[in-house]
């Protein structure tokens, strides 16, 4: 496992121990897909609440035909479904069909679903360590590692061939996403490199706060750097660029093209707005994704043209 920081003895492969009770505990798990050449784009993500006996989540896919849990091309990020028994973090079969194998630790995970009139079956591979961003305290932990995802999925029969670059996102800790400020996650890949930032602020300009990245065989934290929206879209940036430094000294440069994205609700306090993104890397061309999040207030003015996303700073004063 890769860090600049200290880390938790447990294995983030598996579900923690014995979780403090607090009703916002989760052990979450994010899997990325995409299909570029479709602009399609998809998540497989999850999480445990085992104050709540309850298990959240599921397959969400979405290309440039709708953007709403209404109209994309596949909900189902399942809210209230029961703990699944027996169960660890990456083995499990969920009541909503998703299915999550270990099929070699820290490694590789296969991943199958079938219902609602998607059915998948796709392998993801670890293409270099777990990399853990700085702890707060022992029982917190949020890390990514680099991968490929491949094999395939199936949406009311057309059968769609999965291989791209991927990543695995996971964490545990207390979750209140209420009180989140806005911000962005983004990641990319050529295949060989890989970057991943998270940025909050309301302006133009945000800091980023952590990120790492994975170049030339090495991986390092990022030490500083900004996320800039050149230009706004509708829900936000459409447009960014990325600067920033990491603990070895090395530069990164990235600009970002933004599809317009799913607009998620699925963790109901916040909105985000999802995007599949193509990056520009030292002119090499790559793809990965953008995640624009928002207070569900702020957003909803957003929605309803009441404030416009370059206003931000403004519309969030007070919020």
């Amino acid at each position: 496992m890769d860090g600049d920081s200290p880390m938790s003895t447990t294995d983030p492969d598996l579900l923690f121990a014995k979780p403090p009770a607090h009703p916002h505990w989760i052990d979450s798990a994010c899997f990325y897909l995409t299909v570029p050449e479709l602009h399609l784009h998809g998540i497989i993500f999850y999480f445990f609440r085992p104050n709540l006996n309850m298990l959240t989540g599921g397959p969400v896919i979405w290309d440039r035909s709708g953007q709403t849990v209404l109209d994309c091309l596949h909900y189902n990020f399942s809210h209230n479904q029961p703990l699944p028994q027996p169960a660890q973090k990456f083995n499990f079969a969920a009541a909503n069909s998703l299915c999550v194998t270990t099929l070699e630790p820290h490694t590789r995970y296969g991943l199958s679903y079938n219902s609602g009139g998607l059915e998948l079956a796709l392998q993801w591979q670890a293409t270099s360590p777990l990399h853990a961003a700085p702890q707060r305290d022992a029982n917190s932990f949020h890390a990514e590692q680099p991968g490929r995802m491949s094999g395939w999925l199936s949406i009311d029969g057309r059968r769609i061939d999965v291989d791209c670059a991927s990543l695995r996102d996971l964490s545990y800790g207390v979750r209140d996403y209420a009180s989140i400020h806005p911000g962005a996650y983004c990641w990319g890949s050529t295949g060989s490199s890989l970057f991943q930032t998270l940025s909050m602020g309301t302006r133009r300009e945000q800091k980023i706060l952590t990120g790492f990245l994975q170049q030339d065989g090495e991986t390092a934290s990022l030490t500083k750097g900004v996320r800039r929206i050149e230009e706004y879209g509708r829900y936000g940036a459409r447009r960014v660029t990325i600067d920033a430094i990491d603990a070895l000294g090395r530069e990164l440069h990235v600009q970002g093209q933004l599809d317009d994205g799913l607009l998620f609700s699925g963790n109901t306090t916040h909105t985000v707005v999802w995007s599949l993104t193509r990056w520009d890397w030292d002119g090499t061309a790559c793809w990965g994704d953008n995640q624009e999040f928002y207070p569900v207030p702020v957003f909803r003015r957003m929605a309803r043209g009441e404030v416009a996303p370059a206003d931000l700073a403004s519309a969030t004063r007070g919020s």
